[in-house]
C-alpha cells in the first residue's frame, strides 16, 4: 500500500510535465507569428524578393509572396520603406505582409 501514493505523486508530476510543456509550446509558436515593424531603405528588389537596408543597422531578406502587387510595384533602390509582416519559421526573411512607402 506505500506504492500507491509515490504512484500518485509520480502521475502528478507527470501531468504538471506535460502541461508546462503544452504551455511553453504555446507562448513559442504565439511569438514566431508576432508582427514585427521595420523601417529602412530598399537595397533590391525582384520577383517575390526584397532586402531592406534597416534603420537600425544590417539588413533582411523581405518574401512579398503574401503582400498585394500594388504595394510594393514601383519600388526602387533607395526607397524609404515601413514593412508589416512576421519571421518566417527559420527566422532568417521576413514574411510581409504590408509595405507602406515613407516620405
Amino acid at each position: 500500500m506505500a506504492k500507491k501514493p509515490v504512484a500518485r505523486s509520480v502521475s502528478v508530476a507527470m501531468f504538471a510535465l506535460v502541461a508546462l510543456f503544452v504551455v511553453l509550446l504555446a507562448v513559442s509558436v504565439d511569438a514566431e507569428n508576432a508582427p514585427v515593424r521595420l523601417v529602412g531603405a530598399v537595397q533590391w528588389i525582384g520577383g517575390l524578393g526584397m532586402a531592406l537596408a534597416l534603420d537600425t543597422g544590417g539588413s533582411i531578406r523581405i518574401d512579398l509572396a503574401s503582400v498585394e502587387l500594388t504595394d510594393y510595384q514601383g519600388l526602387t533602390s533607395g526607397d524609404r520603406v515601413i514593412v508589416t509582416g512576421v519571421l518566417s519559421a527559420r527566422r532568417d526573411r521576413v514574411i510581409a505582409t504590408a509595405i507602406a512607402r515613407t516620405p
